[in-house]
Formats: C-alpha cells, structure tokens, sequence
C-alpha cells in the first residue's frame, strides 16, 4: 500500500488532534486509532479527513447515542480488528498525510487496522450525510487550515 493510497473506509493509527486545552491544528500527543472519512489526493501533499475514534460504547452525558455516533460491539468491533469503540462522526480532523500525522507511514501497513466493508462504509456515510443535512453546527473541524 503507498502512502498516497490510504483510502476512505479505513480505520489507521494517528495522530488525531485533541481538542482544548491542546491546540486543535497540531497533532495530538498520542497515537490515536481515526476513521478515514474521505480523502483528497489533489494537492501536492493528500489530505484525509478522519473521523473520532473512541474505545468503548458512548460515555456521554445522556445514555442516548447522540446524532453521528455509532458504537461497534465486541463482533462487529472485532470485524474490523479492534476491541468494542465507538465512530464520532461530529468531530473530524483534516490532516495532510505525512508522517507527523501519521506515525507509521514507513511501516508496511501505514498504520491502518481494518477496513471498513462496503455495507459499513454506506452506513456511515449515510449517517454522516444526514448529520450534515439535520445538524451540521455540531460538527467540529480540526488540524491545520
């Protein structure tokens, strides 16, 4: 796999931006398991635009699953290669692809740890389309601009 094939549907080790009190537009101090949402090979550098990773189900102040966020279970978690998380489609980052980003670029892999299916994807990007149609102010956009 070349560094500029990471492909959307991909779940890839990074280094995600945490929010305050870090800055928002530079990596996040440790290595952070992200959803590629899509990619945008144009520029001269690619950039991916990752969605939030969490381990475990949802922690919120509800025990609702808010709008954009889809849980994986043990089974579908272990599909994929990794333990139970949860997808935060509300929180993105949009980062080139370089290895301050992406910590294993030299690696074979380039840090990726499952890929989503077909049926997967569709699903979140259907979850991730109507969450920009009913409420795109809750949508938060990291990394550098």
């Amino acid at each position: 796999m070349a560094a500029s094939a990471i492909p959307a549907g991909c779940f890839v080790w990074t280094m995600f931006p945490f929010g305050p009190p870090d800055p928002p537009d530079q990596p996040g101090p440790t290595r952070h398991i992200a959803y590629v949402l899509a990619t945008d090979s144009a520029p001269r550098v690619p950039v991916l635009l990752l969605a939030y990773t969490s381990s475990g189900p949802w922690r919120g102040a509800s025990a609702q699953v808010p709008q954009g966020v889809m849980q994986f279970d043990a089974a579908a978690a272990g599909a994929l290669g990794q333990r139970p998380f949860h997808l935060d489609l509300r929180c993105l980052a949009q980062v080139p692809l370089t290895s301050r980003w992406f910590p294993d670029m030299k690696q074979p892999s380039l840090g990726v740890v499952g890929t989503a299916g077909a049926r997967l994807r569709a699903r979140i990007d259907v979850a991730f389309g109507d969450l920009v149609a009913r409420n795109r102010d809750v949508i938060e956009i990291r990394g550098p601009r």
